[in-house]
């Protein structure tokens, strides 16, 4: 679960970076949008939490590519114990 705990964590760290960076550029006097893209460092920020953004969409691809093999997997078991526990039922019937 580790993978999924890292995904986790690193989406809360995304998402407070990108709500310091609303604050920041919230406190500043209204000088529209383009002022803003302006900014190096807000830039800089924006362009980092896009990167981390693609990062994170490939990682939840992955995960969930694996969930979904994991759980055919899970389920194919269950079916083949389901079948083995019936034939021991009928087997003791008789």
């Amino acid at each position: 679960m580790g993978n999924g705990e890292n995904a986790e964590s690193r989406i809360k760290a995304a998402l407070l970076r990108l709500e310091t960076l609303t604050e920041i550029t919230s406190d500043r006097p209204s000088q529209g949008n383009l002022m803003i893209g302006e900014d190096p460092v807000v830039k800089a920020e924006m362009d980092s939490l896009r990167v981390e953004n693609q990062l994170l969409r490939q990682e939840l691809l992955e995960l969930t590519a694996s969930y979904n093999g994991l759980k055919q997997a899970s389920d194919n078991v269950s079916l083949r114990l389901d079948k083995t526990i019936d034939d021991l039922s009928e087997m003791l019937e008789h």
